[in-house]
């Protein structure tokens, strides 16, 4: 079995990549940097460091790689390749969709008949159907007819913390990565990639992505912006502050019980998810900086994403949903000058207010009472009125 996989960074080596090579695939990594494809190619492997309780090494082998410009490179890996997977950033999908579309019509062409996975393993809601838009945007219908009969697009989450830890590396490709990981995979849209080690196929992917987005995602950026305002560095000293983590497990509780009431999940296995989440924040051997977990707030802030989509399920519910608003205000008052999009968030509040920002980044309805909210527990955190930094407290 062979697969190529966009994305040759942290992700891609110490997660995807790494299964797939104890799954026994052949692999193949595409990626934008040069360098990093020749260290790839010259060094052949590369270790992944587990760091839990104790630190665990595994050696990923057998690995070769192309840059993306290497358009006759490209197009060899994936026609005759059974699985193509990407782990390349949700922004970059549709722009991906476009070359990995031409790449796919030349293997039409050359092999017809292999069927093929792909599957986008990206911190997104169904980000998969999105590729898949693009993939199919202005194609014709015979194209279309081969994608539908030959090529299967499953929707997954994934689950792993890979920082950039500062552990000794032997090689510059080598990665370090928490002990824990999880990839959920919509099972009737495989095609032909049905065991990949380390997989859990589900006939419904809906709940196990939403509760890994909210309680995962939605909790980290929440810890990432309260704590970057107390002057934390990395994510396991930011928890330990009695304030941010009764504001996470206030967010935990809310998010949980709105997919509860929206998709019958237990609460009590919701609970322990939790509490596992809390634990995983709280390891120190991952010196996860908060600027990288809250880097692109104007991403995390939109409307289908980590923060608001939960923001929404507990007001279609009627479930209290404080914690929040309170997360979603933090994000608008990240202020992190190196990081682009915090800057341009930040020129919006300055420009434009803080309820017409709100309104333009997360597209809640201007008047209503969720930008209220946000808004208020803004000037809150900010200090622009007399109430408390933090509401937790």
């Amino acid at each position: 079995m062979k697969a190529v996989h966009f994305g040759a960074g942290n992700i891609g080596r110490g997660f995807i990549g790494y299964l797939l090579s104890k799954s026994g695939y052949d692999l193949t990594f595409v990626d934008i940097s040069a360098e990093l494809v020749g260290n790839l190619n010259r060094l052949g492997t590369y270790k992944v460091v587990s760091l839990g309780g104790e630190k665990r090494e595994e050696t990923v082998g057998g690995i070769r790689a192309v840059v993306l410009q290497d358009d006759s490179g490209l197009k060899k890996a994936v026609e005759d390749a059974d699985l193509i997977t990407l782990s390349i950033g949700a922004n970059h999908l549709k722009d991906t969709g476009k070359v990995l579309r031409d790449a796919l019509q030349e293997r039409r062409s050359r092999n017809p008949e292999q069927p093929l996975d792909v599957i986008a393993c990206e911190n997104a809601l169904f980000a998969t159907d999105l590729l898949r838009e693009s993939v199919e945007e202005g194609a014709a219908e015979d194209f279309q007819n081969y994608l539908r009969k030959k090529v299967g697009f499953p929707n997954c989450a994934v689950d792993r913390i890979v920082p950039n830890a500062s552990v000794q590396k032997e090689s510059p490709i080598d990665v370090s990565v928490e002990d824990f990981y999880e990839w959920d995979v919509e099972s009737a849209k495989v095609k032909v990639n049905s065991q990949i080690r380390g997989v859990n196929y589900v006939e419904n992917l809906a709940p196990y992505l939403k509760r890994k987005i909210f309680l995962l995602n939605g909790a980290h950026a929440l810890i990432s912006y309260a704590g970057y305002r107390k002057q934390y560095r990395f994510v396991h000293e930011a928890i330990r502050d009695p304030e941010i983590l009764t504001a996470a497990r206030e967010f935990h509780s809310e998010a949980a019980r709105a997919l509860h009431l929206e998709y019958s999940m237990g609460e009590s296995d919701l609970k322990q998810y939790s509490e596992k989440l809390i634990a995983r924040f709280q390891n120190p051997y991952l010196k996860d900086e908060l600027t990288r977990v809250g880097r692109d707030p104007v991403r995390k802030l939109s409307n289908n994403d980590r923060l608001v989509s939960p923001l929404l399920m507990c007001e279609k519910h009627g479930v209290e949903c404080g914690g929040i608003l309170y997360a979603i205000a933090s994000g608008f008052a990240y202020d992190f000058a190196d990081d682009p999009k915090a800057v341009e968030i930040q020129k919006s509040i300055r420009e434009n207010g803080i309820e017409n920002t709100v309104q333009r980044f997360t597209g809640l309805e201007k008047s209503g009472k969720l930008v209220l909210g946000i808004a208020e527990r803004y000037r809150q955190i900010t200090g622009k009125d007399s109430c408390s930094r933090f509401p937790y407290q």
